[in-house]
């Protein structure tokens, strides 16, 4: 066989094995997102969305001894695990503001609530939800003001801790699947002072209407 003829075949080989390769991958890539479009098409099917607002207190307890009140605004993903058992991992945004002796109070958090509910019809398009289980709490913010002078509370120097675990639960109607109202309680399980002197732990109460889509 003549040189240029076994390079013409050398080249008609390396283009065909490429060419299974690429067929192959081509194929895989449409074979790994029909599998991805179907896991998502499964997975929304058990799933909806709520955004809401509404109001929440915030009391310190302890040696603290301070109420807060305020509006927050949320949002989650709520997922059928089972026949009426779901989960619903979330993010809210909340703002608390009180005066006592002369000094406002304002603070304002960020939190991932993972609550497990459970959906029982008590009638046509009404469904009752009681739900509890764990919120990861973070504060974003603390001041206090008196007259012109604001503190910091979440300064270097001061032993205010920014980070809670709250345990709480509640109930919710869903009403015709798109508006749930719910209220709620949540208990801190850490203490927020950071020293050991003074104890500060937090609870409250909330309650608010959401859009389900």
């Amino acid at each position: 066989m003549q040189l240029p003829q076994m390079r013409r075949k050398a080249q008609n080989n390396y283009f065909c094995k490429n060419n299974f390769v690429n067929n192959n991958r081509i194929k895989m890539k449409k074979i790994i997102i029909t599998l991805a479009l179907a896991a998502a098409a499964a997975f929304g099917a058990n799933a909806q969305i709520g955004a809401g607002l509404g109001y929440a207190t915030k009391v310190h307890g302890g040696d603290a001894d301070l109420s807060l009140g305020g509006l927050y605004v949320g949002a989650n993903y709520n997922y059928e695990i089972a026949n009426g058992l779901a989960v619903a991992p979330g993010i809210d945004f909340a703002m608390y503001s009180t005066e006592k002796n002369n000094v406002k109070y304002k603070e304002n958090y960020i939190g991932i609530p993972v609550l497990f509910n459970y959906g029982i019809e008590v009638a046509d398009g009404f469904k009752l939800v009681p739900f509890a289980g764990p919120t990861f709490s973070l504060g974003l913010s603390s001041k206090s003001t008196s007259g012109s002078v604001t503190i910091d509370n979440y300064d270097a120097n001061d032993d205010y801790g920014k980070f809670d675990i709250l345990i709480g639960g509640g109930v919710a109607l869903d009403v015709m699947e798109m508006i749930r109202v719910s209220i709620g309680y949540n208990y801190g399980l850490l203490d927020r002072n950071a020293n050991g002197k003074l104890k500060d732990t937090c609870s409250g109460v909330h309650f608010g209407v959401a859009y389900l889509f």
